[in-house]
Formats: C-alpha cells, sequence, structure tokens
C-alpha cells in the first residue's frame, strides 16, 4: 500500500508550526511561522501565515494529495470562531497546489489532548492565553480559554499586564517599587517608564509582545520581589482554580489521574509549577503532575494519524 500523507498545524498566538509527514512518520516538511490565532492576531494576519506556509511547503515538495489534514488552534471557542477559521483555510488550501481528503479543525488543546491517545487525563495549557481540557469516560470537558478581554487568567498575557500594571503604578508611587521595572526596561532597550508606555501603546504592538513580560517574572521572583511573588502567587491561584474546575465538571472522583501542564509559561517558570503542585495535591493528592516531555505538534500529528487509521474517535 502506498504512503498516505498528513499534515498537522499547531497554531497559538505567538507562533505557528506546520508539519506534512508520512504515516510511517518520514518528516517532508516543518515550518515556523508567526502567530495564528485570529483573535490576537486578526484575520488576515492568519491568512498571511497559512498560505505562506503552504506556499513554503509546495516549494520543497511535489502536488501531493494529503489524506488528512488536522488544524489546532487557539481561539477556536465557539461555533463562529471555527466558521471563521474555515473560510481561512478554504482560502488558504484553494491558493496551494496541494489536494486535501479529509480536514479537521479543532481547538488546539483539544486536539493536543486527544492525540496524547489516553483515557482520563487532562490538560493544562499556559502560554499567551490559559485553558484546560479532562477527558473522562470518552468526553471532553472545556474550562477557561475566553481569551484576553475576559478571561485567560493565569495566562502570558494576563501576567504580563499585572507586570505592566505593577511597573506603572510604581512609577506613580501607588505600590511600592519593584525589580521588574528595571528588567523589563532593559529587556525592551528603553530607559524610561515614559518610553515603555509609548511602545505599549504604538500600532504594532500586539497582545503576543505584552505576553512576553511574563518572561521576566521567575527571575524577580528569585530575586525575592515581593510585587513579583504576589503575581506569581495569583496566577498559581488562576491555574489552580481552572483545573480543578474543569475536573469537577468532567465528573473527577478521588482516582489516580494525570494533568499534563503545557506552555512558555509552565515550561519557563519552575517556581510557578511548584506552586501549582503543591496547591493541586493538597486538594487532590491522587493526581500526578507532569510536564509535557513532546512537543505539541507531536500529538497533533498522533490525533490526525490516530483519525486516519481508525481509532475509536473520542467524543
Amino acid at each position: 500500500m502506498s504512503n498516505r500523507y498528513v499534515l498537522a498545524v499547531d497554531g497559538g498566538a505567538s507562533k505557528t508550526i506546520m508539519t506534512i509527514r508520512s504515516t510511517d512518520g518520514r518528516e517532508l516538511f516543518t515550518a515556523t511561522s508567526t502567530g495564528s490565532n485570529y483573535q490576537a492576531v486578526g484575520i488576515e494576519h492568519v491568512q498571511h501565515v497559512f498560505t505562506g506556509l503552504l506556499r513554503s511547503a509546495a516549494a520543497h515538495l511535489p502536488s501531493l494529495f494529503i489524506d488528512i489534514a488536522i488544524f489546532a488552534l487557539a481561539g477556536i471557542d465557539t461555533d463562529q470562531d471555527k466558521k471563521i477559521i474555515e473560510e481561512i483555510i478554504e482560502e488558504s488550501i484553494a491558493r496551494s497546489p496541494f489536494t486535501f481528503g479529509q480536514i479537521i479543525i479543532e481547538n488546539d488543546v483539544e486536539a493536543t489532548l486527544k492525540g496524547l491517545g489516553k483515557n482520563n487525563v487532562s490538560l493544562l495549557i499556559s502560554g499567551t492565553g490559559a485553558i484546560c481540557y479532562s477527558l473522562m469516560n470518552d468526553r471532553i470537558s472545556r474550562g477557561g480559554g475566553w481569551g484576553h478581554r475576559i478571561g485567560d487568567e493565569g495566562s502570558g498575557y494576563w501576567i504580563g499586564k499585572h507586570i505592566a500594571k505593577a511597573i506603572f503604578r510604581a512609577a506613580d508611587g501607588r505600590n511600592k517599587p519593584t525589580l521588574l521595572t528595571e528588567l523589563v526596561l532593559a529587556g525592551h532597550h528603553v530607559n524610561s517608564t515614559d518610553e515603555l508606555f509609548n511602545l505599549i501603546y504604538s500600532a504594532d504592538y500586539t497582545n503576543a509582545r505584552l505576553a512576553s513580560f511574563s518572561s521576566y517574572l521567575q527571575q524577580a521572583v528569585e530575586m525575592e520581589d515581593t510585587v513579583a511573588q504576589k503575581i506569581m502567587q495569583k496566577a498559581a491561584d488562576e491555574l489552580v482554580l481552572l483545573a480543578t474546575t474543569t475536573l469537577k465538571n468532567a465528573g473527577y472522583s478521588n482516582i489516580a489521574h494525570t494533568l499534563f501542564l503545557n506552555g512558555g509559561i509552565l515550561k519557563n517558570n519552575p517556581l510557578l509549577v511548584e506552586l501549582i503542585t503543591t496547591q493541586l495535591q493538597k486538594t487532590h493528592p491522587k493526581i500526578t503532575l507532569k510536564l509535557c516531555e513532546e512537543k505539541p505538534i507531536e500529538a497533533i500529528f498522533n490525533r490526525g494519524l490516530r483519525e486516519l487509521n481508525g481509532a475509536q474517535p473520542v467524543k
């Protein structure tokens, strides 16, 4: 039997990875572009990202028939979101030389969780945004992921905004000085809070860039900055609440269960993971917390592969 082909896309607010592989795992093409959460970067930008990635793939590959494509994207939270993304993907595909069999469009966390190939597991992600999914008894439950305007508590954007607020409140004298000020100013190559203010309110300043403020949190906490410590503790509280509420809604009872942790915030802030682990294990002693070892794109590829091979679909 000839080889079949899977296209997998992992799209977040900060970056998008596309890979095309044969069903035996041979990698034909992989590339990374900028973010593709349309709520964060806009519809036109997402169109540009998908079209550009498919064109790059076409420059390296013959006009393949792709048996299954799975677009696993942040920002797919409602039927309306899915409809918008479907139109973007259709337009991008129409401009490419590839032909497609089955196309699956899912929230990135749901697709990653299904790609793990296990039941009775949960996945908590804190990257630019924050969301949690639980898979129990072949049923998916979700919490969070409501976007930066009304939610995403404990996410990179949420942390970044709290850091920015702390810096400017300190500049006013409305709260105590914080080491976060000098860390962020140096990291952004500006000399004053006025310059930082102008940068934040410039036309091209995105949610993902504000989320990058979060990269200074761990260092400030290690330097025993009390403002940073409070922000980290509040982020931990919010992520624990998100996980425990999602577990409750999924029907979790006191049994062995694995909660996988992923996303840049959790991978780059070991002190935050320590706080979350300590709090969760007090109330849910049979839950094991694990940082995801493999990259989400691997689980998303597996999600497509399982669907193609007729694995029992998860409802």
